[in-house]
């Protein structure tokens, strides 16, 4: 389980089906619920902000509705943790989630090893991705232009 500010999809991760797409009457629904073929994403959609929290599916143990206080909310349950989520139709959900979590673990297997690539390639690999992340960073303001180009100065000059 993770949270995030919004919701991003993974590389090669699609949307299979979301509440947003569904009417709802009555009390709005704190959380809007998106199912991928990673993962379920519940975004909090709350006082004018929103946040994600997910759920890779073989976190998940199980799922079911609970009744407080005269509404029903969606129980979902990992291996340390209960949750209780007030979504849009929470039955539908509860069922949905583990029918999807049955339909794609068994594609979720890990892909077959391959060789460890060479050192050489390795770093070069390595240096790919850490520009990928600090092109990121300075992309959101975090890093400045000086710092940016300080640290791809160091990156480009790891050794094998």
């Amino acid at each position: 389980m993770f949270w995030s500010l919004s919701l991003q999809l993974l590389p090669d991760e699609t949307v299979i089906e979301d509440s947003t797409q569904q009417s709802t009457s009555g009390v709005k629904p704190t959380y809007s619920v998106f199912l991928t073929n990673k993962r379920a994403v519940f975004r909090f959609d709350g006082f004018g902000s929103s946040m994600a929290q997910s759920f890779t599916y073989d976190e998940i143990t199980m799922t079911s509705t609970a009744k407080r206080m005269f509404i029903t909310y969606l129980m979902l349950k990992t291996g340390t943790k209960e949750y209780y989520l007030h979504v849009p139709a929470p039955e539908h959900w509860a069922s949905r989630i583990l029918d999807t979590k049955a339909g794609m673990l068994p594609q979720a297997a890990p892909p077959p090893s391959r060789p460890a690539p060479s050192g050489e390639l390795a770093v070069q690999r390595k240096r790919r991705e850490l520009h990928a992340m600090l092109a990121t960073l300075r992309k959101h303001d975090i890093l400045t232009d000086a710092e940016f180009q300080d640290k791809a100065r160091l990156i480009d000059e790891l050794r094998p």
